[in-house]
This record gives structure tokens, C-alpha cells and sequence, in this order.
């Protein structure tokens, strides 16, 4: 005997056929979308185990999804942290990424066609500290003697040169490396300070360890921008709609993470397995210089980037007669309006 199907059978095909071939009116715009929002694949420079402002950037925004919704899939490979390294980079084939404001300049006016595209990074978190109980006790007292730096060739360097000419002493940058191991020299005295723009610096005064002498933010230029988004002149020309986005999602994942420390919190505790205040700490330091008008401390990239190159200057880091048309440096176009 053969079995007819029942109804019931016909009628479930039947509605399921109808639905995958006719989405309803509610699913079409997204579907639409989607269709509409192809994934842009390239290489980005960001990544960086240690500095929140970096990391936290590139976490928060695939861990919620800012990259993709905004057509953008990056593959994030290590910052440059000078201006040779930036120029190897772009050697390299990467065209756009987050690094330290002064590189840019430096990179560009060595002949290296980079831009600053927008500052989402305004005024410095970066301090000198010295032993909480030693003998500094103002910023004066640095005169003659050896601040702790990441490198030779980092910002931290320069930054010694610069207070060195601001204040009118004579104190000598000794490169250390990482926080942890400029707070062990500290301690061994072989160096007498060190700098950090970490926030993680800020509860070893909790601690004890350290005690703070100089905000650095204090006798830099205003406006300032202390990181910034670049792109290669040719990027910018060829594929304006990938710089757009990569900085407007930029620019949302930083309104985002100021607007829920929390989970900035939380995500620097992913990444770094530090304590719960250390990462409060970082946040608090980190959020209250972030710009999310990509325009740095003030309201126009140019004079923020201007304020940055200053500090070049000013520090002795290059010729004071080298000349940079800070306005063939930067590119706005790609920042919300004001």
C-alpha cells in the first residue's frame, strides 16, 4: 500500500519555501544592507600588547562589531614606534593604522607621502615619576639627573630633550624599555625617574612606589594631539572610502569606550590580566584625553598637529630650521563635521 503525505506535510514545505525565497519585509533592509556593505580586507597598524591606547581601540571594536558594520575588515600588525620604523611599514604594503603624532610629521618630512588623517588622542597622559620616599621633590630637581625611557628612538626620548629646554636643566634620557622594567631601575638606582603616559603608572602611587613630579601635559603645547590615524598619500587617493571608515569606526569605538569605562575596564583586564583598580585607573587617564571629534585637544587637527610638531622642534629633535607645512601633513576631510 502506497502512503499519500498528509496535508499538513505539503502545507510545512510549501511555507518554507515561501519564506527563504520572499524574506519578510523586516529582514529585507538588512539584508539589503549587508549586500550593500562589502568588507574592506587590508593590514592596519595598531597592535600593541601594552599601551591601552592602542589595544583597547582594536578590541573594543571587533569584540563589538564596529569594524564590520562599518565595512571594515583589518588585520592589525605591530605599530611603528618612529618615524624609520613607519617608512618600513609602508615599505611593507601597510597604508594606514594609529601611532604616536609625532612620527607623521617626521616620516613626512624625510620625503615618506603620509598624512595625519585625524587625532583621536589629545593632550599627553604622559608623566615623570621618582621614588615616592627619594630625594626629587619638584620638577627642578631633575636637573643632572637620569629619566628612565622606552627607547632612543620613542617619543619618551624626545620628551626629556623637551623639558630639558622648557625648564632649563640638564637631565638624561636612559633608554629602559617597558613600565616594568624602568620601576626596577628606578629601584636599583640606576636611574633617578622615569616616564610613563601608561595609566598603570599612576597606582604605584597608590602603592607607595612612586610619586609623580611632572604632568607632562602641563608644559607641552596647546592644542596637542598625542596619537593620531595616518594614511599613505596614495590610500588616500585611490581609496578615500576605506580611510573614511577606518576613521569614522575609530572615532565611534572612542565615543564608545568613554561612554562605558566599565567595559573599558573589563577589556583591559582581558588583554593585559591586570588588576581590577589598575584598570580602572588606565581607563579614567585614557578617557579623559581620548577626542572623539578626531580633532585633538582643540577644535582643528591642523593647529593640533601644529602643537605636536612644536614639541619636535622644541625638544631639539630635529633642526629648529627644518620646515614642515603642517597643512600638506594633514588631511581633514575625512572628520565628522563640527
Amino acid at each position: 500500500m502506497i502512503m499519500q503525505p498528509k496535508p499538513w506535510i505539503f502545507r510545512t514545505v510549501v511555507s518554507l519555501i515561501i519564506g527563504a525565497s520572499c524574506p519578510s519585509q523586516a529582514q529585507t533592509p538588512q539584508l539589503q544592507k549587508a549586500a550593500s556593505m562589502p568588507s574592506h580586507q587590508f593590514k592596519a597598524a595598531a597592535e600593541q600588547g601594552s599601551f591601552e591606547w592602542f589595544f583597547l581601540l582594536v578590541d573594543a571594536g571587533k569584540e563589538k562589531g564596529i569594524w564590520a558594520r562599518n565595512g571594515l575588515d583589518p588585520e592589525f600588525v605591530p605599530a611603528a614606534g618612529s618615524s624609520a620604523q613607519l617608512k618600513s611599514l609602508i615599505e611593507s604594503g601597510v597604508k594606514i593604522g594609529f601611532v604616536n603624532a609625532a612620527e607623521v610629521t617626521l616620516a613626512r618630512s624625510s620625503g615618506v607621502p603620509v598624512k595625519t588623517v585625524a587625532a583621536y588622542f589629545g593632550e599627553t597622559t604622559a608623566r615623570i615619576f621618582v621614588a615616592a620616599n627619594g630625594p626629587i621633590k619638584t620638577a627642578k630637581d631633575l636637573n643632572g639627573k637620569k629619566i628612565g625611557v622606552i627607547s632612543a628612538t620613542h617619543t619618551s626620548y624626545r620628551t626629556v630633550l623637551y623639558i630639558n629646554q622648557k625648564l632649563g636643566i640638564n637631565a638624561e634620557p636612559v633608554s629602559m624599555g617597558s613600565l616594568a622594567n624602568n620601576v626596577a631601575a628606578l629601584k636599583a638606582g640606576q636611574i633617578d625617574a622615569l616616564y610613563s603616559a601608561e595609566g598603570a603608572a599612576l597606582t604605584l602611587i597608590d602603592s607607595g612606589d612612586l610619586r609623580l613630579v611632572l604632568p607632562l601635559a602641563d608644559i607641552y603645547p596647546k592644542p596637542y594631539t598625542a596619537v593620531v590615524i595616518w594614511a599613505t598619500d596614495d590610500l588616500i587617493e585611490q581609496n578615500p572610502d576605506l580611510v573614511g571608515k577606518f576613521v569614522e569606526a575609530t572615532l565611534e569605538i572612542v565615543g564608545y569606550l568613554k561612554a562605558n569605562p566599565d567595559y573599558a575596564s573589563e577589556l583591559y583586564v582581558q588583554r593585559t590580566r591586570a588588576p581590577k583598580n589598575v584598570a580602572e585607573k588606565a581607563v579614567v587617564s585614557l578617557n579623559q584625553i581620548l577626542t572623539p571629534s578626531g580633532r585633538g585637544s582643540g577644535k582643528d587637527l591642523v593647529a593640533a598637529v601644529a602643537g605636536n610638531w612644536r614639541f619636535i622642534i622644541e625638544s631639539g629633535a630635529v633642526p629648529a630650521d627644518t620646515v614642515v607645512k603642517i597643512e600638506e601633513v594633514v588631511d581633514a576631510r575625512f572628520l565628522p563635521p563640527q
